[in-house]
């Protein structure tokens, strides 16, 4: 299956996947990159990046997608466009559970979602 470039995309592959749903698994961790973004200047009040990485499965085949969140509002429209997945039992895991989900299905990051990690 194709890598969906949005989470439309993600939303639209996961409502067409076949077989039996078996869940919406939903990690959310700090992101901090391996450099900083900003030099020495003073970063207080700056902004906290997360990464929520979603991994929707049937029995059959599953879709995986990424994506940084600067704030409440994008996480709130993020569930508004995630209810359209209401046929998948929605559960948070942790990175290590969604990674191992992952590799059961078969399904591998691609080397700009491994930056996030």
């Amino acid at each position: 299956m194709e890598q969906p470039t949005s989470l439309e995309q993600f939303c639209e592959s996961a409502a067409r996947l076949g077989g039996k749903p078996q869940g919406l698994l939903v990690s959310q961790s700090d992101y901090t990159p391996e450099e900083p973004i900003v030099s020495d200047e003073d970063t207080s009040g700056g902004v906290n990046m997360q990464i929520v990485r979603l991994l929707a499965c049937t029995d059959e085949a599953a879709v995986y997608w990424a994506e940084p969140i600067y704030d409440s509002g994008e996480l709130e429209q993020m569930n508004i466009k995630l209810q359209a997945l209401e046929k998948f039992p929605r559960s948070v895991v942790t990175e290590e559970e969604l990674s191992d989900k992952m590799k059961e299905k078969g399904i591998e990051e691609n080397s700009i979602q491994q930056e996030t990690d």
